[in-house]
């Protein structure tokens, strides 16, 4: 969906397809706010910006917050006039103003309620759109095309405005292959020149009906490299449909483009923002080759970067190959990746290619703006930067916890309030739009006060994904786990999940719409009533509480069986409010807790529990952290699984002794050393040279390109006085400072375990050498 302005009237231009044909249509659509006011005064505002800006028409609307509203719509001819005409009345006129921030596109998505992945059905004629009859959500199949193109780059960091691309590599389902001037291989298309090889990739769009154009970081470098590269040969830009050009998307600090006609999914921005949420395990460095392998568990071929242009001239099939690799790797991901996107942008109503570039809190934002409209309450204005400024200065008491003492218990039980904030705000009716003063409502323990007549915005929506999902996990369980209906459900019941757990969050980020401080803090704090209500009940039973973190309980079982446990739970589910639920996690058969350095208690979240099957529970600890070197990891992995599955102190030191003397004979890889740190400045904005900065200095210096939030990866090798002149980039590091990686990495990281059970570093520091007293 984009638009285009024709004379004094505004069309939305809608792309999709009909069978296997794709169409367009133009619809007729006035841009529009709200205001209080009159409505005579409102209809006569003009506005002299260059040119005379009008009012085109205004309606009466009624709208609701916290009471009714008797509104006028103001429409004008096109999208920028709305600001100008919206200042004018709020500032002239002295009238409140509505829904003027709310871009053009979403404007038409929310009003005829348009799923962006579903079907509509129209009246039209010609290209022109005459009516929208309806709207619904229907199952379509894409096609799916990866792409990556590779460029001459003689002098390390292409130039788009001299440097030429020199090949274009393309994979899909039914055919694949690479767009180039060089090379015999069966998969070369050859062709004379770039030119010709920008429009053979664009045929082949064409050719194999792509739905959905897929790239790897191709926001960044991929599109607009082949949009200037257009330009230079004289193809305009880069066009699938006549006439029609690729636009920029802003979505917070994510730029993305919209291609009419296609869809353009860049994989980047949504593989790391699944990687922050869990969805994909164990990727530190976002990069295509440690995705692909995360997710596939394959290797995929590599060259060096800086040395494409040498491959270029002297091993032109060696770089042919990679380059296909790269295109195919890219579709694998997408595999995995998309259906879990696809989900999240029907269920939020975002538009697919900018549910790539969007975070959890945007996904909840639309939503709610979606069905604020359904609902025809008014959509909240974003915060200024003054207000945003004034949220952060007051923040929000949070979760309840109870720390454990540091050591190593049998038999433990693991209970959790399912969905715990989500269940709050359902059963609570906890909206801005629901808050009362006076009369009969649920009272949180801050003293705010939510109706119970009539359901918010907010746990009506919450409600609805919550029961979805409940249906969902029940129909899973009665499908085969390979069939195509359970890899969808499966993706859904995610997606939901998603969404569902991030709504306590909007309510309280400073920068969302709906962010209200008595909604987010009548949350925790009912959380915590139910926990310390949990916390007092267990203790009724005789259960000993080891640990409590905002809806988990850890519960020693002792002389306690598991009926005893089941037994608990039906008691506090019977007295629970509306859709809170205490389930069962799981039972345990052994648990290590660890202690902060200068604390006797436990820190939060550094735990690792042994299941009844075997499994491994691992919170907190360094390995799932990209800052610590993968030995580190490795070892502390290690140490867990022998102290929780054998009990065995003396195994556990002996594997610590071991790693600590290959660290010293250097038989330990340079890739299992290297430390992962994200640039989060441009490398002039440091104040201090930190190992990171050291290493992403000397990464420059050898030529390649080096920006705000790259991810770094640096050994500490033996050159230099300081850590931060031993920060080597992995790419050029030669050696390693073994005594840094012992006293730094490996030590730190296993005497949080080992010293609970009476470990000492300096019995570990030695290695396997032997001590004075073993010749005695």
């Amino acid at each position: 969906i984009t638009y285009e302005v024709i004379g004094n009237n505004t069309f939305v231009k809608i792309f999709g397809k009909r069978g296997k044909e794709r169409v367009k249509r133009l619809f007729k659509y006035d841009p529009y706010f709200f205001s209080e006011g009159e409505e005579e005064k409102i209809r006569e505002v003009k506005v002299v910006d260059r040119e005379e800006i009008s009012v085109k028409r205004v309606e009466k609307e009624i709208l609701y917050d916290y009471e009714k509203k008797e509104l006028v719509k103001v429409f004008v001819s096109k999208p920028s006039d709305v600001p100008k005409i919206k200042s004018f009345v709020k500032h002239n006129l002295g009238y409140p103003c509505y829904e003027y921030d709310i871009t053009f596109r979403k404007r038409f998505i929310y009003d005829y309620q348009v799923n962006p992945l579903g079907a509509i059905e129209i009246e039209s004629r010609g290209e022109e759109v005459v009516d929208i009859i309806q709207s619904f959500e229907r199952e379509e199949e894409f096609n799916v095309m990866a792409f990556d193109i590779e460029v001459f780059n003689p002098k390390g960091v292409p130039n788009p405005k001299k440097d030429e691309i020199i090949s274009i590599s393309f994979y899909t389902k039914i055919g694949n292959g690479v767009i180039t001037t060089k090379g015999e291989e069966s998969f070369v298309i050859k062709v004379k020149n770039e030119k010709e090889m920008i429009e053979k990739f664009i045929d082949l769009i064409r050719f194999y009906d792509v739905d959905v154009l897929v790239g790897f970081n191709s926001s960044s470098f991929d599109i607009p490299y082949l949009i200037e590269r257009m330009k230079r040969n004289r193809l305009g830009e880069l066009s699938f449909v006549r006439g029609e050009k690729p636009s920029k998307i802003r979505k917070g600090l994510s730029t993305g483009y919209n291609i009419p006609g296609i869809i353009h999914f860049d994989l980047y921005p949504i593989v790391r923002l699944f990687g922050g949420m869990g969805v994909i395990g164990g990727v530190n460095r976002f990069t295509l080759e440690e995705v692909y392998h995360t997710i596939t568990r394959k290797e995929k071929k590599m060259v060096d970067r800086l040395k494409i242009w040498d491959l270029w001239n002297n091993d032109v099939e060696e770089l042919l190959r990679y380059s296909l690799e790269d295109s195919k790797a890219t579709f694998e991901i997408a595999e995995y990746i998309l259906p879990l996107a696809k989900e999240l942008a029907s269920i939020s109503k975002t538009p697919l290619g900018e549910t790539a570039l969007s975070t959890s809190g945007q996904f909840v934002e639309n939503l709610l703006m979606f069905n604020a409209t359904r609902r025809k309450e008014i959509i909240p204005s974003k915060p200024s930067f003054e207000e945003i400024k004034r949220r952060e200065m007051n923040p929000i008491e949070g979760a309840f916890v109870k720390l454990p003492s540091p050591g190593i218990y049998e038999n433990i039980a693991v209970l959790d309030f399912r969905g715990l904030y989500p269940s709050i705000i359902i059963s609570y009716n906890i909206d801005p739009y629901t808050i009362i003063y006076e009369g009969e409502g649920y009272e949180s323990p801050v003293g705010v006060k939510f109706r119970k007549d009539k359901i918010g915005l907010i746990p009506e929506t919450l409600k609805v994904l919550v029961e979805t999902r409940a249906k969902i996990k029940e129909e899973l369980k009665t499908l085969d786990k390979y069939s195509e209906r359970y890899k969808k459900l499966s993706a859904r019941s995610q997606a939901l999940k998603i969404l569902a757990n991030s709504f306590y969050g909007y309510l309280g980020y400073s920068r969302s719409r709906w962010y209200n401080r008595e909604c987010a803090a009548s949350v925790t704090a009912l959380g915590r009533k139910h926990i310390k209500e949990a916390w007092e009940k267990s203790e009724e039973k005789g259960f000993e509480v080891l640990y409590i973190d905002t809806d988990s309980l850890f519960l020693l079982m002792k002389d306690k069986s598991k009926e005893d446990v089941l037994r608990f739970l039906e008691e506090i589910n019977s007295e629970l409010p509306g859709a809170m639920e205490l389930e069962l996690e799981g039972f345990y058969k052994r648990g290590i807790f660890v202690s902060k350095k200068s604390n006797s208690k436990g820190a939060k979240k550094k735990y690792a529990l042994l299941g009844e099957d075997g499994s491994i529970k691992i919170r907190g600890f360094e390995l799932v952290r990209r800052d610590w070197s993968r030995i580190a990891k490795e070892v502390q992995r290690k140490v867990l699984e022998i102290i929780l599955e054998k009990g065995s102190k003396e195994e556990a030191v002996s594997v610590v002794k071991d790693y600590i003397s290959k660290l010293r004979e250097g038989r330990v890889k340079l890739k299992d050393l290297a430390i992962m740190t994200q640039l989060n400045k441009p490398l002039g904005a440091y104040e201090v040279i930190s190992p990171e900065l050291s290493a992403a200095l000397k990464l420059k210096k050898s030529g390649k390109h080096v920006e705000r939030g790259m991810i770094i990866e640096y050994v500490i090798g033996k050159k230099g006085k300081s850590i931060s002149e031993k920060a080597v980039p992995l790419e050029i590091a030669e050696d390693y400072d073994a005594e840094y990686y012992i006293n730094n990495q490996v030590i730190p990281a296993v005497m949080k375990i080992l010293k609970e059970l009476g470990v000492e570093e300096n019995e570990l520091r030695r290695g396997n050498m032997p001590s004075i007293t073993d010749y005695f």
